[in-house]
């Protein structure tokens, strides 16, 4: 009852706002103006003001209005030129959180929340909140033990409101697809569903709590990044209770200037900081913007603000080291073939107008020199590779471009002429001397050899299921195969042909490698390969031998 309640009250307001910036075609193509009496959906006496202004402005102002799960959706896809119109993303990028105080009695709040005597463990606690956000107030306050902590508090019914906003933002997804061509295109209703997973994420606190251990891992052993001290005992999903960071945000250069650190210095620490978290770590902030990261007075960067976090398995670190090894190389194709692997949705229609597009990336390069490179205007470039060639990548694929582009805009506010080659060149020879290591392509060579070895595996399976459904006729066969006793004899061979190749490619990298165990000087493991390949080999023939006497 307390789910429809929120969901009619939301859809009020969201009338009225649709309706307020103009946009009646959408209530009048859903069922909400037969839900909603017309005396709830108010006429705005501006209305001809309002029309004259562009659409994208209009839904821009609509959405600000509607409220924090709407600001942050805007938010989100406020950098995906490759899915927006660039004039909707130059207004959605002009969003503001602005959001107001909610009085909240902080002492009751935790004690209610923790089941604790917050007199226990806190010696004073500020009522009003020195920051606000959508979902949560921040308020300062000291531990009995003197330490300086605060309290992300999340808001009143704030949850109810988000999961009413999702059901009808669901609901007008499906409206729009239905009578708008671009919405369909662009799968507006995926794009809701995404958001939903990620508001959901930065909802948990307790998620976010976890992040903050994770990170703290991944960096204990590095003195120029700090990360703060968690309270799990004074936290729950509702309620973070955080150490205080006493320093410097990062673009405040006049106050690290006076405090003696070199821009310069911090530019390039944290640039190359937000690279380990991506290719060493697979784990990365997926929202570095200025408010986000502070110096403090040591001189340590420190990260706040861990609600969404990028992460990488380890073939999604490889294809980014792919890519980074391609682009260097300047080769198109295989750079192309990396983003299809990469990709979840490839509909290229022309491949070779695509390979032309890559190219003017490299010319990018070329143009800047190495040293001036510019990754966000290759990052912009890819975009609308991807938006022209209806190419679509994972979420974390469009959370590191965005991430990318936050670091280095702070980067280049520090230092404009900061030298990114210079931070990127370690990692690039890293990844070229790990791809041409024969330890590396061993392992390589033995993973494919397995990937061949399943495919063969499940091979008759797949040809009876097949045949099972040619009986069933489930599948219509228009025409008949001929010498397919000849075809079944050849891929009989053939299967044993590759085997041999890879045993023989296995041996030959085994030998260079000079791996022990050896006899006389020779690797076993090698001498072994070959041996086998040999025999594999005098099959072959014999077999070929035989076949070609009996078909005289």
């Amino acid at each position: 009852m307390g789910n429809n309640t929120n969901k009619i009250t939301r859809t009020i307001k969201i009338a009225s706002v649709l309706s307020k910036y103009g946009f009646e075609d959408i209530i009048s193509h859903s069922s909400i103006d037969k839900i909603i009496p017309k005396k709830f959906i108010h006429a705005n006496e501006k209305i001809d003001r309002i029309k004259s202004l562009s659409v994208y402005a209009r839904i821009r102002m609509a959405i600000s209005d509607l409220g924090p799960t709407y600001i942050k959706l805007g938010q989100l896809f406020s950098d995906r030129d490759d899915l927006l119109p660039s004039e909707l993303t130059a207004e959605l990028k002009k969003l503001q959180n602005n959001a107001g105080e909610d009085f909240i009695n902080v002492r009751e709040k935790i004690g209610k929340e923790l089941q604790i005597n917050p007199d226990d463990f806190f010696e004073s606690i500020d009522e009003k909140p020195f920051a606000t956000a959508s979902i949560s107030q921040v308020f300062k306050a000291q531990l009995k033990t003197g330490e300086k902590v605060v309290l992300k508090i999340k808001r009143e019914k704030i949850q109810e409101t988000i999961e009413a906003d999702l059901l009808i933002m669901k609901d007008l997804a499906k409206i729009l697809e239905n009578y708008n061509a671009e919405s369909k295109k662009i799968n507006l209703y995926k794009i809701v569903h995404t958001f939903e997973k990620s508001i959901h994420t930065e909802l948990s606190f307790l998620q976010e709590f976890d992040n903050i251990e994770r990170f703290r891992k991944d960096f204990q052993e590095d003195e120029n990044l700090y990360v703060h001290k968690t309270f799990k005992h004074l936290s729950n999903n509702n309620i973070l209770c955080l150490e205080f960071i006493e320093g410097i945000k990062i673009t405040d250069i006049s106050s690290l200037e006076n405090q003696g650190f070199d821009t310069n210095q911090v530019a390039m620490v944290g640039f190359d900081m937000y690279m380990q978290q991506v290719l060493k770590n697979g784990y990365f902030h997926a929202d570095p913007h200025p408010g986000n990261i502070f110096v403090t007075y040591k001189g340590e960067i420190s990260f706040i603000d861990f609600g969404i976090m990028g992460r990488l398995m380890p073939s999604d670190i490889e294809h980014i080291e792919d890519f980074l090894q391609y682009l260097i190389n300047k080769d198109a194709k295989k750079l192309i073939s990396t983003l299809k692997k990469i990709a979840v949705s490839y509909s290229v229609k022309n491949q070779k107008q695509l390979e032309r597009d890559v190219y003017q990336i490299f010319e990018i390069v070329d143009e800047s020199s190495l040293n001036n490179i510019d990754l966000t205007v290759i990052i912009k470039k890819l975009k609308e590779i991807f938006k022209q060639n209806e190419v679509e990548f994972p979420d974390y694929v469009y959370l590191l471009m965005k991430g990318i582009a936050l670091i280095e805009g702070i980067g280049r506010k520090l230092n404009p002429n900061i030298n990114v080659y210079q931070i990127i060149e370690p990692y690039a020879i890293e990844v070229i001397q790990k791809k041409l290591s024969p330890k590396y392509n061993f392992f390589k060579g033995i993973k494919r050899l397995q990937n061949v070895s399943e495919l063969l595996g499940d091979l008759p399976n797949e040809i009876q299921s097949l045949v099972h459904k040619i009986k069933e006729n489930d599948i219509e066969v228009s025409h008949k195969i001929k010498g397919i006793e000849l075809v079944a004899s050849t891929v009989d061979r053939l299967v044993i042909a590759i085997i041999l190749a890879a045993l023989s490619i296995g041996s030959a990298i085994l030998v260079l490698a000079d791996m022990p165990p050896k006899i006389y000087n020779i690797p076993v493991l090698g001498f072994l390969g070959f041996t086998i390949s040999l025999f594999l080999g005098i099959y072959i023939v014999i077999s070929m031998l035989k076949k070609g006497k009996s078909s005289v």
